[in-house]
């Protein structure tokens, strides 16, 4: 935790921050799988022979039918003709709690020969009720500063004047999907300062994705406090 108090005008000012750092608790894989047979729904995955060969796949390693979401459906045709036999590409969507089983989960489905990991979508349940927390230990953290400060100046609180706070965070990755393996590195980039419930990690030719799922939040506060002077003993 850093600090910072300065006294001015008969106003205390006192800025605290400190880091802390989150779990993932779950993520959303997002899957693009080609297939050969155009169906809507549920009936995708049972029906769409590469569909139900990517459910069955997940169910190996203890994905539960659950987890399954269809999030679209592109239909290619040609002559603008649509029917069964139109070939089409859909968007699952995986919802994996183990996060144990989240590296063999992304290597079976980079084994699948019709699907395509697209996005990681990182999950952080309890993020807004952490931050409060945060906010409130710093809060009461900067009144006992600023009593601290107005004692060693010779005066007296009079109460707060004004009080700001501010968070933002950097990810942290923990493993790489590449062709060949996972390999480790960390990557620190500013992220923007709301909260969210996702974090994503998005593909890219050269790099493939980032699997990240622990995350630095820092938590700034401002308080303003108002003073008077002390009575004389």
């Amino acid at each position: 935790m850093s600090e910072r108090a300065a006294a001015e005008s008969g106003i205390i000012v006192v800025e605290l921050s400190a880091e802390h750092e989150l779990e993932a608790d779950h993520v959303d894989a997002v899957v693009e799988v080609k297939a050969s047979e155009f169906f809507t729904g549920n009936a995708a995955f049972t029906n769409a022979r590469e569909v139900a060969s990517l459910v069955s796949k997940m169910e190996e390693l203890g994905v539960p039918a659950s987890a399954f979401s269809l999030q679209a459906v592109q239909a290619e045709t040609s002559e603008g003709l649509l029917s069964r036999s139109s070939s089409a590409r859909y968007t699952v969507r995986i919802r994996l709690v183990d996060m144990g089983r989240v590296g063999d989960v992304l290597a079976a489905i980079s084994g699948l020969k019709q699907a395509t990991l697209r996005e990681l979508r990182w999950g952080y349940t309890h993020e807004l009720e952490a931050r409060q927390d945060w906010l409130e230990a710093l809060a009461r953290e900067s009144v006992k500063k600023a009593r601290r400060v107005a004692a060693g100046l010779g005066v007296a609180l009079d109460g707060l004047h004004r009080f700001s706070e501010r968070t933002w965070e950097s990810q942290t990755r923990v493993f790489g999907v590449r062709a060949g393996g996972y390999g480790g590195d960390e990557d620190m980039r500013p992220m923007a300062s709301t909260v969210s419930s996702y974090s994503a990690a998005r593909s890219s030719a050269a790099m493939g994705f980032t699997v990240s799922h622990r995350k630095k939040v820092q938590v700034m506060a401002t308080a303003e406090f108002r003073t008077h002077p002390a009575p004389e003993s």
